[in-house]
């Protein structure tokens, strides 16, 4: 399997340019919400935690993880852990510190916040993403598609931004949880959908995406081991993450976030 790997970096121009826009943009905000004296002293934070989240993203896609998305699918299943259980969170907890009770923000994006960042609606767009895109049609099309593999990419950070919201949201925050037990019962609904794809993925004994078969060095035999591999982190590398998060949770008081969120 270790002749499949490739060492190279892929230095992809244009997301490097949009991911830059982005740290701009949230400069921007972040400089004209200070200068107006709102969060000040917990502003400093939002600007390290949302970079970190840029980086992540960066490092999961354009670093040799990334450049082996098309070759083993354990390397694809890494590059999504990242994008989920790390990039996404770390966005979101920058971005809370700018958005904070939302008073400032118009009052249809402030709906919308808080309509998509509701318990359910999260939860659910979460689910339906990681399953819709892990089926074999769609997840071929990204193989094979430049652009839909960008999507697929893009679509996994924002809907994963949007699951950690509301559990690391402050109550007072919009669609932040109101109670520890309803954070620890939120992550438990999240672990299970990418537990059960892990276990499915680990003890196939079919391929799910023939295309890792047809890699050149690579077998039917090969693909298949790989195929396990990646479910199982999937599975196991996703359930720490909730592990520690819901120790968190529970710790957390009850009227203040899962972490520092500006």
């Amino acid at each position: 399997m270790i002749d499949l790997f490739v060492w190279e970096w892929e230095w992809q121009l244009p997301l490097i340019a949009t991911l830059s826009v982005a740290e701009v943009g949230f400069i921007a905000v972040w400089a004209r919400r200070t200068s107006r004296g709102v969060g000040e002293r917990r502003s400093w934070p939002a600007l390290a935690l949302f970079a970190a989240g840029l980086l992540v993203f960066a490092l999961a896609v354009m670093s040799p993880i990334g450049a082996n998305d098309e070759r083993l699918l354990s390397m694809h299943m890494i590059e999504h852990d990242l994008l989920m259980w790390f990039a996404a969170p770390l966005l979101a907890m920058g971005s809370l510190a700018l958005v904070a009770n939302g008073r400032w923000l118009p009052a249809a994006i402030r709906r919308s916040i808080a309509f998509l960042t509701g318990p359910i609606v999260a939860l659910t767009i979460s689910t339906v993403l990681l399953w819709a895109w892990h089926a074999p049609a769609a997840y071929g099309l990204a193989l094979t598609s430049l652009p839909v593999h960008g999507i697929e990419h893009l679509s996994f950070l924002v809907a994963y931004i949007i699951y950690w919201w509301p559990l690391i949201a402050a109550p007072s925050m919009l669609g932040g949880l109101q109670s520890n037990a309803a954070r620890a019962g939120y992550l438990l609904a999240g672990g299970i959908p990418s537990g059960l794809l892990g276990a499915l993925l680990s003890f196939a004994t079919s391929m799910w995406y023939p295309h890792y078969a047809l890699v050149p060095g690579a077998t039917v035999a090969s693909a298949l081991a790989d195929q396990r591999l990646a479910g199982a982190i999937m599975w196991y590398p996703g359930a720490i993450v909730f592990a520690l998060a819901a120790a968190l949770t529970l710790r957390a008081p009850a009227t203040e976030p899962l972490a520092i969120a500006g």
